[in-house]
């Protein structure tokens, strides 16, 4: 036989070796879950794409059994996840999945030292970081609270702005773990209230000691998952603003009613499709939202709002380390009647920022934002403290550092105030570069070196977690 026939033998050979794997397929015959101590086993394989008795594809083992890593981390429970396959059986074509997993740290009975103001950028430049800006008292996460993924949060917070909170969500109510309910209250008091935007900063008064602004919350919601990457949402809340009759001689439309007193309820109903790798900075995945808020009802109001709120966001990754993450975000009034001031909010608030304004806020009835951001993975590590860290869900610390570079757009759409706020109306660019480090899974801290349209750069932290 030739040199060349050979070739071509071999060549047939190999495609239909592979042809022939890519059409076998295995059963799973058994799970085994290794690592648990507070968790039920349950609440693990509710996340998995596969159960005991399934069929999988051979050719795509690999891409499953990282797909399920993903969505067991993103439970934010778990700082180490390992899924793999344990026993096959090549006889009679059976797999045994084997997870095994180390428990995050899930008691935070923290002391509260935190920023009064939105971010820490106005704190340090606007005002000087003042040490008297802060807020000082003590808070308890409590997750996983009886080892179905719930979670207990009470706050007791005192200085700038005392605050009292209890929240309680608890994910799986039925059998099918497809339904779940969270309640909470929430109960400030602020000494210094921000009255109206000027020049695309917040105006503030302070009065002595005085209880210038106080707010209740109680807040019901409904969630149902009747899928991995699907959530729909119900909330209902009652809200209340009580404020002193001073801060209406600053500004008479702070409460549309004209009152000291605002009281309303707000119902929210949203819908989700997520299906990113990872949740705190996923690599590749979409998410897209959408959303239905009103606030007010009829006479048993003092607010009237009708608004929606659409977000999509797309992750790609591409050679070995570079990922790039592409985010939409769109949001609008139905009734286009001014609202009281402190419901006339749009960008700078929040995590609705545009890169390089971080120290400017944006009022208005409807508003839109696009960013895109390409990374570099410098690191993706542990690191080992051995002993020397008590608990032992710290002992082993997974980090990622990202080198990243942004560019963000924005507009806000104020027919109200526009006159004393000139970047109202008008698109707003900015970005820069950054680095990014995501630390057990859960927390991310961003460093960037941003400009913006107006010529200014500046140096902005920011900081966020999965919890």
């Amino acid at each position: 036989m030739s040199g060349r026939k050979q070739v071509l033998c071999l060549l047939a050979g190999i495609l239909c070796l592979i042809s022939s794997i890519e059409g076998q397929t295995v059963r799973v015959r058994d799970i085994i879950i290794s690592g648990l101590k507070r968790t039920k086993e349950s609440i693990v394989l509710r996340e998995l794409t596969f159960a005991i008795g399934d069929t999988l594809p051979q050719s795509e083992l690999g891409t499953i059994m990282e797909r399920n890593h993903d969505n067991l981390l993103n439970l934010a429970i778990f700082n180490q996840v390992v899924v793999n396959v344990k026993e096959w059986d090549t006889e009679n074509n059976t797999i045994d999945v084997s997870i095994d997993v180390k428990e995050s740290w899930y008691i935070y009975a923290l002391p509260i030292l935190e920023l009064a103001d939105r971010n820490f950028n106005v704190w340090w430049n606007t005002y000087d970081h003042k040490l008297d800006r802060l807020n000082l008292g003590g808070r308890l996460e409590f997750l996983n609270f009886t080892g179905r993924n719930d979670k207990l949060k009470a706050k007791l917070q005192f200085g700038y702005t005392p605050k009292q909170e209890l929240e309680y969500r608890f994910p799986y109510l039925n059998r099918r773990q497809s339904l779940g309910v969270s309640v909470g209250f929430l109960h400030s008091i602020n000494k210094e209230v921000s009255y109206a935007t000027v020049d695309n900063q917040e105006q503030f008064i302070q009065i002595d000691e005085r209880k210038l602004l106080q707010r209740y919350r109680a807040q019901a919601s409904v969630v149902y998952r009747p899928s991995l990457f699907i959530k729909y949402e119900f909330a209902l809340m009652f809200q209340e603003y009580v404020v002193d009759q001073e801060v209406l001689s600053y500004n008479e439309d702070y409460f549309r009613n004209g009152g000291t007193e605002n009281t309303t309820f707000i119902t929210r109903a949203s819908a989700v499709y997520d299906e990113r790798d990872f949740k705190i900075y996923p690599s590749k995945g979409i998410v897209a939202q959408i959303e239905l808020e009103k606030t007010g009802f009829g006479n048993v109001s003092d607010e009237n709002k009708l608004t929606t709120r659409a977000a999509f966001e797309w992750n790609n990754t591409f050679g070995q380390r570079f990922q790039q993450r592409i985010v939409g975000i769109g949001y609008y009034s139905f009734i286009r009647t001014q609202p009281s001031y402190i419901y006339y909010k749009a960008l700078g608030y929040g995590q609705n920022y545009v890169r390089g304004y971080e120290l400017y806020v944006v009022d208005g009835l409807d508003y839109v934002i696009g960013k895109y951001q390409l990374a570099y993975k410098l690191f993706d590590s542990k690191v080992s403290w051995g002993e020397k860290t008590f608990m032992a869900q710290f002992r082993e610390m997974p980090f990622r550092v990202f080198l990243s570079l942004g560019i963000e757009s924005g507009r806000a759409y104020d027919p109200f105030t526009a006159a004393e706020n000139p970047l109202a109306n008008q698109w707003l660019y900015g970005g820069g570069p950054g680095i990014d480090f995501v630390l057990y899974n859960n927390f991310l801290f961003q460093f960037t070196y941003s400009y913006n349209h107006l010529g200014e750069k500046g140096f902005f932290i920011h900081n966020k977690t999965s919890f």
